[in-house]
């Protein structure tokens, strides 16, 4: 009987020591809805990563702290290796698509790490908004200034029937379509996720 509870020991031990325990991201100067949006998004794109448990033996624990200034992203990963500080990594990206990718690409830097493949679709975002006028050109941020999408084409909705994304409640100021925190996170998790903007179709609501 003992023996049997040791093999299990050893078993329960060297299963959990594989895995990866990521710790509630940290965020600076962006929408609170982004943190479990970002949370969830971490766990579920890389294998064997699962969210951290204080009283469970990772191997590594990742720590996140996620930034924005003047509009870009900056992410910082504190990296643990069996608790004690390996490493930090840091980068910062233009908007929300080159965040995406360079998360992708952590692999390169992180060796330990194995992203889920997934491929990049691209769509048009559908705004509903009261704002009268428009550019020709929008970029898309939060109330926070941090830039979901830079700069693309923008145009009334005429009824084309094409695969989109639909927000509501935007405010356009010139050159920028200004989106809520529901409405940002939605949008800042779609972008996580693989999704690309390849225009913007705009309906006046008023």
């Amino acid at each position: 009987m003992i023996y049997i509870f040791i093999v299990i020991f050893f078993w329960v031990l060297q299963s959990s020591a594989g895995e990866i325990g990521i710790k509630k991201p940290v965020l600076k100067n962006l929408p609170s809805e982004y943190i479990s949006v970002f949370y969830a998004f971490l766990v579920d794109n890389f294998e064997n990563a699962e969210r951290f448990t204080p009283k469970k033996n990772y191997f590594y624990t990742i720590k996140p702290y996620l930034s924005s200034i003047a509009g870009s992203y900056n992410l910082c990963l504190d990296i643990y290796k069996n608790r004690n500080i390996n490493r930090i990594i840091c980068f910062s990206s233009k908007d929300a698509q080159d965040l995406s990718r360079k998360i992708d690409a952590l692999p390169e830097k992180i060796k330990f790490l194995s992203p889920i493949k997934k491929t990049e679709k691209y769509v048009y975002l559908k705004v509903l908004t009261f704002s009268k006028s428009f550019s020709s050109e929008l970029k898309v941020t939060s109330q926070n200034g941090d830039i979901l999408i830079n700069y693309i084409q923008a145009k009334e909705f005429k009824g084309e029937n094409v695969e989109h994304i639909t927000v509501g409640n935007a405010l356009i100021n010139i050159d920028t379509v200004i989106l809520n925190g529901a409405e940002s996170s939605k949008i800042f998790d779609y972008i996580l996720r693989g999704y690309r903007f390849k225009g913007i179709l705009i309906i006046k609501t008023y």
